[in-house]
């Protein structure tokens, strides 16, 4: 009798386990939007994006966003967030200088100069 609710009860576990393998592969084949998860869609549509994340000290920290073809940079404290700057051109989008070299990828946040 043991060994038989023992095996219901391991059977049910890799029943469950498979659905819930299942239900991953179908979120990722797809690409399912879940609630909460990050970067979810193609990256040609979004239009905001975190350039750069500096850490001042264990409660402070100054974050580069871009959006659009603007960039805002921004101080997170622990009570508030204060905008430093706002309407910053990214280099590769400011008027062309003889020495610029093409823009790299602006989706991946970096520039070249």
């Amino acid at each position: 009798m043991e060994l038989a609710a023992l095996g219901r009860t391991l059977g049910s576990l890799g029943i469950i386990l498979g659905l819930l393998a299942a239900a991953l592969w179908v979120v990722r084949r797809y690409d399912i939007a879940l609630p909460g998860r990050v970067g979810a869609g193609t990256a040609s549509g979004r239009r905001v994006a975190v350039i750069e994340r500096v850490q001042l000290d264990a409660k402070r920290s100054l974050v580069l966003l871009r959006r659009d073809d603007r960039e805002h940079l921004f101080v997170l404290l622990p009570d508030r967030v204060a905008v430093l700057e706002t309407g910053i051109v990214p280099p590769c989008l400011a008027p062309a200088k003889q020495d610029m070299v093409l823009c790299a990828d602006l989706e991946d946040g970096w520039y070249a100069q």
